[in-house]
């Protein structure tokens, strides 16, 4: 496994993965019909646009991308950075890629928050082995008819 800094052209694999592990990751917290409608197509631009401002990592078997990590200036008025986003593939999940993956994305940053699901517990302990911690702060996003509550997490700062 090898971790590198995104190119344009790995936007497809990336929005695969983004697909892909969403629609295991978050069944049970988001309602199945958002997640089996989720639109490959409509990923891609966004990860293309963000593989040219330079704040995507991949982490690749052999030459497939099988994860990425997504970082860049904060949209939060009280941090510096933020972590946007980190996915495997469920078949990479628990092979260690995640971790240098993080280390890639998060080097040099200061100050980072992200974002994650109350009730994704899996994720919450990963981003505290990676030294983030609970802010207190709290949202609410909705998918399809349900509401689900984030955390806000931070590290630095």
């Amino acid at each position: 496994m090898t971790v590198r800094l995104a190119d344009p052209a790995d936007a497809l694999a990336i929005a695969s993965v983004h697909v892909r592990s969403w629609q295991t990751a978050y069944r049970g917290q988001i309602p199945d019909e958002v997640l089996d409608n989720l639109s490959l197509e409509e990923r891609i631009p966004m990860w293309e646009r963000a593989s040219r401002r330079g704040e995507v990592w991949v982490g690749l078997d052999g030459d497939q991308v099988v994860g990425f990590i997504c970082t860049g200036p904060s949209h939060e008025a009280d941090a510096v950075s933020q972590l946007y986003a980190i996915y495997l593939l469920p078949s990479a999940w628990g092979t260690g890629l995640a971790l240098p993956l993080a280390e890639a994305g998060l080097a040099g940053l200061t100050d980072v928050v992200l974002w994650v699901l109350e009730d994704n517990q899996r994720a919450r302990r990963f981003y505290e082995r990676l030294g983030f911690t609970a802010d207190g702060t709290t949202r609410e996003e909705i998918f399809g008819d349900t509401v689900v509550k984030e955390l806000r997490y931070r590290r630095g700062g």
